[in-house]
């Protein structure tokens, strides 16, 4: 099959999100079909049960599902569904996502975001695109139909959530995150109403309208005047009060996921309850009550994952979804949140002398102008001879440049490397996919080096083009050698 189509199109193996918010029965609809055929309802008359919508399939539609922003969502039939088809058709009931103002150019930009961005993510944690046609009186998209609805739509019945329960969402949201992350799209708007439930005790992360490229692709979705990025009050990260696209990233969305956790394992929607809510004018560090105070049979790792998303400073939260993962799966295999041995937790301020020191020794005048940086300071760790820098079970998943001294890689115990070139990146492709790390690094002899996670080495490579080019040729040649060798 070729590339999809712009205009209208398929791709069954692509994603899209949709906007599953509950309504009434008795609202009126707001959206216009368009006209083409003899089964399909002129532009002047609002969608009815019977009447048909066509793309690269004919799609009748049943009832309206919901009501978002910039349209509604309705269950419809496609009639071309063959049985067995694998992916070529729809099925037989999918939603349809039609935009409420075609001629809104807010409102098709919207659309259009849910399309570009999120064709390019493919993971069963978001609902999939099977059709499209955004070049009508009528722009719509044929999305994949969960009847459980959202978690918003399910929490009056459901009640608060479980600690099991809590867990497998934010592992389900995480994995969602992370694909669209490694795509370079941030959602920016995680909340209840944004989540569905799958049917088999899991989670969608849906609805992707006021998505944007994070910084590894900025400039390449044009927003044109929509305030993209507000997201919901309550649930929306501090930063995003600001309404400052760049200083967005992929810690912002991280937020999301924590105060949607909290709300839901409390049973407080944040949305209604503002009182809860902290502010650093306030004098807090996290931007939520302490789960356990609210929450009295809150698992205490739970609450520390919970809370590392909630912090107020960006700065201080994980780096990205991986690094939540690993720390997960680490609780669940039993071995707990011990980072003793994990580079991270030594990121205590170096002193300042001896940084100027190794910036002075620096031969690559491009290392030396970036170390000299405001700020970059803190990013600088030493490490003592034989101490590990970071472990195969290492959750904090950083990227390590190393700027003076040796660093063995190690695996099945024994030394399969030894690395010892200044400006050497150790741990990138980990760091940016979530991949588990399969080599330990220690240091031989005093050795210095940077640490960056995800949200940091995205933010260096896209204000250094040379740094990003660089690591893409040492990651080439890496593969291109082969098995590990003895490196000097």
């Amino acid at each position: 099959m070729g590339a999809p189509n712009p205009t209208t199109g398929n791709a069954a193996s692509s994603t899209i999100l949709l906007d599953h918010t509950s309504v009434g029965e008795d609202e009126t609809l707001d959206c216009t079909a368009t006209a083409g055929g003899p089964d399909e309802v002129p532009p002047s008359r609002a969608l009815q049960p019977g009447d048909e919508l066509r793309a690269r399939f004919r799609y009748r539609v049943l009832r309206r599902l919901g009501r978002g922003g910039f349209g509604s969502v309705f269950l419809a039939r496609c009639l071309d569904s063959v049985e067995g088809s694998g992916h070529e058709t729809p099925p037989k009931l999918v939603a349809l996502k039609v935009m409420a103002r075609p001629h809104d150019p807010q409102a098709r930009n919207s659309l259009k975001r849910e399309l570009a961005a999120l064709l390019a993510v493919r993971h069963d944690r978001i609902p999939k695109l099977y059709d499209w046609n955004i070049d009508s009186e009528t722009a719509f998209a044929a999305i994949q139909y969960f009847p459980a609805g959202s978690l918003a739509d399910a929490w009056p019945f459901l009640g608060r959530l479980s600690a099991e329960q809590t867990w497998r969402l934010l592992s389900d949201l995480m994995q969602a995150l992370g694909a669209a992350h490694r795509a370079s799209v941030l959602h920016l708007d995680v909340k209840p109403s944004n989540v569905l439930l799958d049917g088999n005790g899991g989670y969608v992360l849906t609805d992707f309208g006021v998505s944007h490229s994070s910084r590894m692709s900025k400039g390449l979705l044009h927003q044109g005047q929509l305030s993209i990025g507000l997201g919901t009050h309550g649930y929306r990260a501090p930063e995003q009060a600001t309404a400052r696209v760049q200083s967005f990233d992929l810690r912002t969305d991280l937020w999301g996921v924590g105060a949607t956790a909290w709300a839901l394992f409390t049973g407080i929607d944040l949305n209604k309850r503002q009182d809860v809510l902290r502010t650093r004018e306030q004098g807090n560090i996290y931007g939520l009550q302490s789960l356990s105070d609210v929450a009295l049979d809150c698992p205490p790792p739970l609450e520390e994952i919970v809370m590392e998303l909630l912090y107020i400073d960006p700065s201080r939260r994980p780096g990205g979804t991986g690094e939540v993962l690993a720390r997960i799966r680490a609780i669940a295999s039993g071995f707990g949140l011990d980072t003793s041995t994990i580079a991270s937790a030594r990121r205590d301020p170096a002193d300042p002398a001896e940084i100027a020191r190794i910036i002075d020794t620096l031969v690559d005048p491009l290392w030396a102008s970036i170390c000299r940086g405001p700020g970059f300071d803190r990013y600088f760790v030493r490490f003592d001879d034989g101490e590990i820098i970071s472990g195969m079970a290492d959750p904090a998943q950083h990227t390590v440049l190393l700027l003076r001294g040796r660093i063995a890689v190690e695996a099945e115990d024994r030394v399969v490397a030894i690395e010892a070139r200044e400006g050497t990146f150790l741990g990138a492709i980990s760091t940016l996919t979530g991949a588990r790390r399969h080599a330990t690094l220690r240091a031989q002899g005093d050795t210095w080096c940077c640490l960056f996670n995800e949200a940091e080495l995205e933010q260096l490579v896209t204000c250094n083009p040379a740094v990003a080019v660089r690591m893409v040729r040492s990651m080439a040649d890496r593969i291109a050698s082969g098995p590990p060798r003895r490196r000097a």
